[in-house]
This record gives structure tokens, C-alpha cells and sequence, in this order.
């Protein structure tokens, strides 16, 4: 180590201490253009923030999430400025070693003189060279007055940024000053996330909205009506914009809104319609300057019907009582009924009415409101209809809380269904257009009525013959006692005819009777009650001697159909006689038997019936006798029908059953001999019986003329005993 003369050690150490002092300058110079750099970033931050939402948040008028969203943006930004260009740099250690290094940075003609002074003096200096330090430390006190701070601290840069900021400060404050109102209205927006409206030229009211909330039914066409309002030019364009708050929402969706009538002193309308909401929306109406936000469509269910109850209470005709009907779109009930109707809709109603409309005209029968019902909101509302006399549309409206309505009003008709008149189905049993005048008239048939029978009766109108034309018309009238009161139906079966007696009238022979069978309900209306009347029937009134002759008559022409129908089935059994064995026309033959004789069963069951019918007719007239009797049925009638029923199907059933036609031929042959061999003796049987009646014809003339004489003698003895008498 190399000691220094005194001098010269006094000489280094007063430029050490000059370059410290100059250091400890420098440090101070550092730290407040720490603090102007800082505080000059930070107000023009501040201000450019302050612009920034401004500007954003008066022409977008973002949600107050987004806000909350702008300021915590610009809060970071500034704390991470507070903390890096003040605090940061604050905070770090200025040593001199440091500051010599920024000096010699921005003045290199230093040449590390300075740096090598700090780092040597502030170490030991037992292994200092101390010749070296001083020269070191002269050459750097040497150039310590060249050193401008402007340069190291870039004076220029900093004293633009200082203007700036106060520039931009002063461009806030002077906004606060000339628009306090914009400012004020900036804090609440921002600061404290007021939802007050910028004010614009253009101002939008949107119609149906309360509180920005308007409720609608699902599934309905939504038209958003806009008034826009201006102190200048109304907006040309006005945007719609929705979005979906449910689940199925997809963004923002715009649309262009279409104007509504005419430019008024109140603005211009603008509408736009939403097809088939199906979830709650948020909309948003952007036009000119304006902008209408927080504007929801609230999709809930329309009122609807959960459950419709009828209840028919049935007139005093009908017996009474209560009877449900049926829920439909048309509701039968009898003609004046009293109709209960319970309609129990969905959701609370506000409002409810059921309404009739009968010939066009619409009359509310029944209502209700919230205002007057003290309790909660009601669901439910019960109407009555007294005396339903005609067809009744029924109209129910329902309105829920929110003031919807159901979409299409529940309509369903009352259908006044009519007392019917009671039907009279009857016909004659056993009787031909003439009768004796012993006859009894049996019928047989039904009578009904659709809810209930009050009584029937049979009218007689006779006509008397021409002979007696002064005659007056003989009537009566009989009451059916098998008729019941609140009988539904009244059968005459034919084992158990309903039967007229016509001795007791005393009918003369030639006249012309008509019977009448009517029938009337219970039905108490104003009309009265309903009458059904049957067909008429007219009869004439014969002698048994003319009816009996036309009933032979009858006979002849049934023997005769039952002849042709021998004749014919002879025909087809002749045909397959004569065809050839390996004929085609063997087959052809064998069918054409099946189907005469299948012909012929139908025939003759017909002509057994119409003989029965005749024996069943003189019965009814009181002309049968045992002798007549058991010629048409046991000999006639009852011999047809087994033929009908038996031999003949049977014969046909072997026709059909041939599956080898020229093998069974002659079999077949004879199987049709036997059965018109019985076919002809029962027609013998029947000519004989037809001989016999022409003998018993002409017994019945000697009869008549024993008794003309009769009757001429007993008029001859009156005569001449009266002559006697008088010659006395």
C-alpha cells in the first residue's frame, strides 16, 4: 500500500465527499420524478377512464354488469400502476453504486471513473491504492460539473407526460364544473350503478310494459309497440333485440321494426311482432341516439280449462232427479231442463264470465272478479240455466292475474232436445182388408216412447153403407190397458196380440170401418203433452158367406202356385233323366235340379205360411170350424211345411254333395221321384179337399134356400093371420 502526502489525501477526500453529495442529490432528484411520473400516469389514467366509460356508457348504456365489469378494469389498471411505477420504485434501495452507474449510463466519458470511486471508497483501504483512488477520484470530480439531471431524468418527456395529465384533469374537473349534471349522472351510472337513463334526442315508450315487464301467453304472436318521441328528426331505422332467458336462448337476435301508421304530435309508432313465444325474452329497442333496455316478455300459460262439469236437473215430466252430462262440444239435454254448469280453470282468475248466446244475441248469465271476492283469487265459477227451451251457445272467458285471457273462449252448445212424440209401430195379425161382423182385430207391434208412455188408445170410425147414407158415422174409442204410465215400450208380441171385438158395435154388413191406434206421453210443457198415431186401417165390413168365398179363393190361387212349383221341379228331374252318362251336361243338369228344388223349399214354406194365415184369418172372423181347421193345418199347412223344411232341403243338399255326377245319377233320379211323389199326392190331397168344399158350397145354397122358404112361409102365416084378424 502506497501512502499518500498529506495534501493529496486531503485533496481525494474532499472529492469523494463531492461526488457522494452529488449523489445524494441525484437520489433526491430520483425519487420526486418517481412521484411526478407516478401521480402524472395515474391522473391520466384516471382521466382517460373517466372518458372512456363516459363516452361507452352514454351511447351504449351497457348493463350495470358490464359497468361493474369497466370499472374494476380501469381499479386493476391503476393499482397495477400505484404499485409498479411508485411504490415498486419506491421501494427499492437508491445506493450510490446505483446512481453511479445511470450517471455513467447517460454520460460515458465518465468512463467508470465514478463507479470505481463508490465501490473503492466504501470498502476497506488496506489493499486501496491510494494513488490510483486519487487520480480516479479527480478524474471523476474533474467531469461532475458536466452532468445535467435533465438528461438523466428526460425532463422533456416527463414534463410533457405532467402536462398531459393536468390537461386531461383539468378536461374532468372542467366537465364537472360546466355539465354538473353529466357528471353527476356519470357517478350514479358508474359508482353507484344507478339504472337512470342517459337523456337523449330520442326518447322510446314501449306500450304494455310495466316496471319493463309485460306478461303474455305461451305460444302466442307478440306485436312490441314503440312510440319514439324526438325534439328533432324521429329515428328512420328502430331495431328490435331479443334474447332468450330459458334455456334455449342463442344470443342476441335483431330485427328491424316495421312503422305504424303516421308521423303524429306524439311521434311515430313502430311495432314488430314475435311469432309463437315459447320462453320468457329480454328485449332491447335501439334507434337514433336512444336506447331502451331492461324490457322483458314474461311467458307464462294462459288460463286454461282443467275441468268442466254438467249437471242436467231434469223437468217434473221427466220425473226429476239430476243427471250428469256429458263434456262435449254439443251437450244434449231434454227440452226445459235447468242446466248446472262448474267451470274450474288452471291458474287464480281475476275475471271470469259465462255467457249464452241464443239468436245472435250474447247474454252474460254469470261473473266473478277479484273485486269481489275478499279472499284469495278464485279458481272456479258456477253458472245455472234455467229452463233450456231451445239450443244455447255457451261462451266461457277466463282472465288470470296477469290479464290474459284464454286464447279462444271455451264454447260448447246445449242442445235442446225435443220431447219426441211416441212412435206407434202396429200392424194387423190374421186379418185381411174385410172382415165379419163377429170379427175380433188382433195387432201386433210395438209402442215407444223416448223417456216415457202416458197412455194409448184405438179409435173406430165406421162408415155406413150406401144403402143407409143418412146413417150417422159410428165411433169409439178403447183404451190399450197393457199401456202403462211411464212405460218406455209396450210390446204385442204375436203369441199375444192386442185384440179388438167388433160385436159389441154392431157393425151393419157393407160398411167401411177404420181403426186408429194413437198413444201420448207425460210431457208437461207449455205445448201439452206429445201424440202418436199409427197407421190407419181400413176394413170392410162382409158377410161370413163373402169372406169365406174369398178366402176359397185364396186357396185356389195357392194351389195353383203350388202346382207350378211341382211342375217346375218335374222339369229339372227330367233334364237329368235324359242327359247321356259322360254328358257334360250331366253336371249341368245335377245343378239346375239343386237349384229348382232349393227354389221350390222356398215356395213351398211360403205357401204353408199363407195357409196358415187363412186358418188363422177364419178364426179371427169365428168362422173356423174343426173340420176346416184340420184341413189346413193338419192336412195342408203342416204337410207343406215338412216338405219345406225336410224332403225338399235334403234333396238339394245331394244335388250339391255330387262330386261324381255319373255314378250317383240314377240315385239322385230317384231320390227326386220319392220327393214328388209326396209333392203330387199332397196335391191330390188338396183337389180333393177343394171337391170337398165345392160339395159343402152347394149344401151351404140348399141351406139359403130352405131358409128363404122358410122365412117366405112364417111372412105368409104373419100375413094371413093379420087377414084374419081383420075380417073379424
Amino acid at each position: 500500500m502506497i501512502h499518500l502526502p498529506e495534501t493529496a489525501l486531503s485533496t481525494t477526500v474532499a472529492n469523494v465527499a463531492a461526488l457522494r453529495q452529488a449523489l445524494r442529490r441525484l437520489r433526491r432528484q430520483t425519487r420526486r420524478w418517481v412521484w411526478i411520473e407516478s401521480v402524472g400516469f395515474v391522473a391520466l389514467l384516471v382521466a382517460v377512464v373517466f372518458w372512456a366509460t363516459l363516452f361507452i356508457d352514454r351511447f351504449l348504456e351497457p348493463p350495470w354488469q358490464v359497468r361493474v365489469a369497466m370499472l374494476a378494469a380501469a381499479g386493476g389498471i391503476v393499482g397495477w400502476l400505484i404499485a409498479t411505477k411508485l411504490v415498486g420504485r419506491l421501494a427499492a434501495p437508491l445506493d450510490d453504486a446505483q446512481l453511479a452507474l445511470v450517471v455513467e449510463r447517460n454520460y460515458p466519458q465518465f468512463q467508470d471513473s465514478l463507479s470505481t470511486v463508490v465501490e473503492l471508497s466504501r470498502g476497506p483501504r488496506e489493499n486501496v491504492n491510494e494513488s490510483l483512488l486519487a487520480r480516479t477520484a479527480a478524474i471523476a470530480a474533474s467531469r461532475l460539473e458536466a452532468v445535467d439531471p435533465s438528461v438523466i431524468f428526460r425532463r422533456r418527456s416527463l414534463a410533457a407526460l405532467a402536462v398531459t395529465s393536468i390537461l386531461a384533469v383539468a378536461s374532468v374537473v372542467g366537465l364537472m364544473i360546466s355539465e354538473p349534471h353529466t357528471a353527476g349522472l356519470w357517478a350514479r351510472r358508474m359508482v353507484w350503478l344507478a339504472e337512470e337513463p342517459w337523456p337523449r334526442r330520442v326518447r322510446f315508450d314501449a306500450e304494455g310494459f310495466v316496471d319493463g315487464v309485460r306478461v303474455v301467453a305461451r305460444g302466442t304472436d307478440v306485436e312490441v309497440l314503440v312510440r319514439a318521441a324526438s325534439k328533432d328528426v324521429i329515428p328512420a331505422v328502430v331495431d328490435l333485440r331479443s334474447r332468450g332467458l330459458g334455456s334455449q336462448g342463442r344470443g342476441w337476435r335483431t330485427d328491424r321494426m316495421g312503422t305504424r301508421g303516421a308521423v303524429t304530435d306524439h311521434g311515430q309508432t313502430f311495432g314488430h311482432v314475435i311469432k309463437s313465444v315459447q320462453e320468457s325474452l329480454e328485449l332491447e329497442i335501439r334507434g337514433g341516439d336512444a336506447r331502451l333496455r331492461s324490457l322483458r316478455l314474461e311467458v307464462v300459460d294462459a288460463p286454461g280449462l282443467e275441468s268442466l262439469s254438467i249437471t242436467t236437473r231434469l223437468p217434473e215430466y221427466l220425473g226429476g232427479g239430476i243427471r250428469p252430462a256429458a263434456t262435449s262440444r254439443i251437450v244434449p239435454v231434454p227440452r226445459g231442463s235447468s242446466v248446472d254448469i262448474m267451470c274450474t280453470a288452471t291458474v287464480p282468475l281475476a275475471a271470469a264470465t259465462v255467457a249464452v248466446v241464443e239468436q245472435g244475441v250474447e247474454t252474460v248469465v254469470a261473473e266473478s272478479s277479484v273485486s269481489t271476492v275478499r279472499e284469495a283469487p278464485p279458481r272456479s265459477l258456477a253458472a245455472r240455466l234455467d229452463d233450456v227451451m231451445s239450443d244455447r251457445a255457451v261462451v266461457v272467458r277466463l282472465t288470470d292475474m296477469h290479464g290474459l285471457t284464454n286464447r279462444e273462449p271455451i264454447t260448447f252448445v246445449l242442445s235442446a232436445v225435443p220431447d219426441e212424440s211416441p212412435q206407434v209401430a202396429l200392424k194387423l195379425h190374421g186379418i185381411s182388408p174385410a172382415v165379419t161382423p163377429m170379427a175380433r182385430i188382433p195387432w201386433v207391434g210395438v209402442i215407444t216412447d223416448d223417456h216415457g208412455l202416458a197412455s194409448a188408445t184405438v179409435t173406430l170410425a165406421a162408415v155406413a153403407p150406401k144403402a143407409e147414407a143418412d146413417t150417422p158415422v159410428r165411433q169409439a174409442e178403447q183404451p190399450i190397458t197393457r199401456v202403462r204410465p211411464g212405460m218406455s215400450v209396450a210390446e204385442f208380441p204375436a203369441d199375444a196380440p192386442e185384440t179388438l171385438l167388433l160385436e159389441p158395435l154392431g157393425l151393419p154388413v157393407g160398411s167401411r170401418l177404420t181403426i186408429t191406434v194413437s198413444a201420448t206421453d207425460a210431457c208437461g210443457l207449455v205445448e201439452g203433452p206429445n201424440r202418436g198415431v199409427g197407421d190407419p186401417w181400413t176394413l170392410d165390413v162382409v158377410t161370413p158367406e163373402v169372406l169365406q168365398a174369398m178366402l176359397e179363393a185364396r186357396e185356389v190361387i195357392l194351389r195353383r202356385r203350388y202346382e207350378s212349383v211341382i211342375a217346375d221341379s218335374s222339369q229339372a228331374r227330367d233334364r237329368l233323366a235324359a242327359a247321356e252318362a259322360g254328358d257334360d251336361d250331366t253336371a249341368v243338369a245335377i245343378a239346375r235340379l239343386g237349384e229348382s228344388i232349393g227354389r221350390a223349399a222356398g215356395e213351398t214354406r211360403e205357401i204353408a205360411m199363407a195357409f196358415r194365415d187363412i186358418r188363422l184369418e177364419l178364426d179371427n172372423n169365428g168362422l173356423l170350424t174343426p173340420e176346416v181347421d184340420m184341413r189346413l193345418l193338419t192336412q195342408i199347412a203342416d204337410p207343406l211345411a215338412a216338405l219345406a223344411d225336410d224332403d225338399l232341403p235334403q234333396l238339394a243338399a245331394a244335388c250339391r254333395g255330387f262330386s261324381q255326377p255319373d255314378d250317383g245319377r240314377d240315385e239322385l233320379v230317384r231320390q227326386a221321384d220319392e220327393v214328388l211323389a209326396r209333392m203330387r199326392a199332397l196335391l191330390a190331397m188338396m183337389m180333393e179337399l177343394e171337391s170337398f168344399n165345392e160339395v159343402i158350397e152347394r149344401l151351404r145354397g140348399v141351406i139359403r134356400v130352405q131358409e128363404e122358404i122358410r122365412a117366405d112361409t112364417l111372412e105368409q102365416q104373419k100375413k094371413r093371420a093379420r087377414e084374419a084378424l081383420e075380417g073379424l
